[in-house]
């Protein structure tokens, strides 16, 4: 049985609002403000409530929160949309609303119930068990100007919960008082869940979803972009919370319009500088088997090791390894200090350090690898190697990308396979251009998150899907084993990353979505291109070069392109006050 349903539900308040300001009990009113001064704080909302269940609403300050839990409660109206009811829906919202300080706690609870609805034979039925919940004691008969506003808080609390209801409406108002009362609130909560009564809970903390709801929602900007299970809405939530944390940090500006040390000097490959109380003494690569190599298959393990031999005793230093492509392309750049490891003081004598790539995820060409032993805050170097070892990675060539990154289309399969790739010179000159042909159109390219929302700032290391809608004129019927969708990601300075290459099956209207399960691009402006190519007449029929932009984002330090799982591993001589 369904307690309330609200199908396509909507809210607008009218008045222009500027964004972040606070409006209608609280709620932020962002960036929706129409030309006519409506703002919709509520869209397109789905949400049912069955008898006996606990729905859990998350979102940050200002996402709709309490316009839903006032619409789901009664007190507020609709703009679009319908909801439908059965039974009694109590809502817990504003604690204590009609307290009046110089009354007692005996007569505000008489006040307050009456306000609630309930009948005075009502409240004197469970008049005893509101003050004992409430734990007030011999206060009940004090003025409650007297009262803490702790107390007041579980006074009202009390109440609320000893009205008869079938639905509960309530946001993060349950975690009032004391450690002990919120215990006492939340076996309240687990009462009424054995007793088949129904909640919906509105909250921030994660935490108190995941410990009591059956279900869950996620609000954002007034439209639910998550449902289902808890521990699945709870994970997109944090995203977006992650996400926020690193903007609000400046490191928009930082991370993304200004790219990290995207290149390097090739002028400068071989040669080295320091201040040499710390001489490196070999650089060397190490495959999957262990053995000193120059070469190493795409994907595979890879170990860099540094031998080094310190001059003198050093403190506060961190070591770093880079990784270019032989055009000077950055690749990879950890550092221990990004990794936030505590390196000890190193005494003189011979040591190493490496770095361990769990996989080598760039494609076959050949690579340059730079070292240093830097000091803490890397103004200067002990001693810094620059392009000093060279190493070939082999595979399968794929077109110049500059990455292997593992991809699918829609569950299937990418495949590189060269005589499916697109000639990428018919592109020269083209960037940032378009162009649409009679035979064959493009859509401009969405991205999604794995919970399908739409947007343009993604986190590394994060599910990535860009669905490309296109349209195929019906007289390339006879044509179309020779056609193939193709999208490519590139960074903002035109270095081409990664692409994929699809298949085409049918005329008319398609729709194909390349999956990114884990896309390990390190921070910055990115664009993803993509065409219809024809392997008949080696052209594009249409295509979209650099138009489609997103950015990444992360809590990663690392400079370059790609982020490489990794682990460190060092030994480092002992120094007189380590002995």
């Amino acid at each position: 049985m369904q307690i309330i349903r609200l199908n396509n539900v909507g809210r607008r308040f009218h008045g222009y609002i500027n964004t972040g300001e606070l409006s209608n009990g609280g709620v932020a009113l962002k960036g929706h403000a129409a030309r006519n001064g409506a703002f919709w704080a509520l869209r397109n909302v789905y949400i049912s409530v069955d008898k006996g269940e606990i729905i859990g609403i998350l979102g940050r300050n200002g996402s709709g929160k309490s316009t839903l839990l006032n619409i789901i409660s009664g007190g507020l109206s609709i703009s679009e949309g319908e909801v439908i009811t059965k039974g009694k829906i109590s809502a817990l919202l504003t604690l204590g609303a009609g307290f009046q300080d110089e009354l007692t706690g005996r007569e505000n609870i008489y006040l307050n119930a009456s306000l609630l609805g309930m009948k005075r034979h009502e409240i004197n039925r469970v008049f005893p068990s509101i003050v004992e919940f409430s734990e007030l004691g011999d206060f009940i008969n004090a003025p409650l100007g007297s009262y803490s506003t702790g107390m007041k808080m579980r006074l009202g609390f009390s109440v609320a919960i000893h009205k008869e209801f079938d639905l509960l409406v309530t946001d993060e108002i349950i975690t009032v008082g004391d450690i002990s009362f919120q215990k006492k609130c939340f076996e309240k909560i687990a009462e009424f869940r054995m007793q088949g009564k129904s909640m919906v809970i509105a909250a921030q903390d994660p935490g108190l979803i995941q410990r009591f709801c059956n279900r869950a929602f996620l609000l954002e900007d007034g439209c639910i972009i998550s449902s289902g299970i808890p521990a699945e809405v709870v994970c997109q939530y944090e995203k977006i919370l992650n996400k926020k944390k690193i903007l609000s940090q400046g490191s928009r500006s930082r991370m993304i319009t200004e790219t990290k040390r995207w290149a390097t000097d090739m002028h400068e490959w071989g040669k080295r500088e320091g201040t040499k109380e710390v001489f490196i003494e070999e650089i060397a690569v190490f495959n999957k088997s262990n053995q000193k190599t120059n070469k190493a298959k795409s994907g595979d393990k890879i170990s860099i090791r540094v031998q080094f031999k310190a001059q003198e005793e050093i403190d506060n230093f961190h070591f770093g390894i880079a990784i270019f492509r032989e055009d000077g392309v950055y690749c990879y750049g950890p550092n221990t200090q990004f990794d936030g490891l505590a390196v000890p003081r190193m005494g003189k004598g011979s040591g190493y350090f490496e770095l361990q790539c769990s996989g080598l995820l760039l494609m076959p060409g050949v690579y340059y690898v730079s070292a240093a032993v830097w000091d803490k805050n890397e103004i200067f170097a002990y001693d810094y190697h620059k392009g000093k070892c060279d190493i070939e990675v082999t595979g399968d060539p794929a077109s110049g990308q500059l990455l292997s990154l593992p991809s699918s289309w829609s569950g299937l399969p990418a495949f590189f396979k060269s005589r499916y790739l697109p000639d990428l010179d018919y592109l020269v000159n083209k960037w940032e251009s378009s162009e649409n042909t009679s035979l064959a159109q493009l859509e401009p390219l969405v991205f999604l998150d794995n919970y399908g929302s739409k947007g343009n700032i993604f986190m590394t290391i994060k599910e990535l899907k860009i669905k490309a809608d296109f349209n195929i004129d019906k007289s390339q019927g006879k044509n179309l084993k020779h056609l193939f969708l193709w999208v490519g990601l590139y960074r903002s300075d035109g270095i081409y990353c990664h692409g994929c290459v699809r298949g085409i099956s049918s005329c008319g209207m398609n729709s194909e979505i390349l999956v990114y399960p884990k896309l390990r691009l390190l921070p910055g402006g990115y664009r993803a291109s993509s065409g219809i190519w024809d392997t008949h007449t080696n052209r594009f029929l249409s295509y979209s070069h650099g138009i489609n932009s997103f950015s990444m984002i992360s809590d990663k330090r690392d400079h370059g392109t790609v982020y490489l799982d990794h682990r460190w591993n060092w030994h480092i001589p002992k120094g007189e006050a380590s002995s």
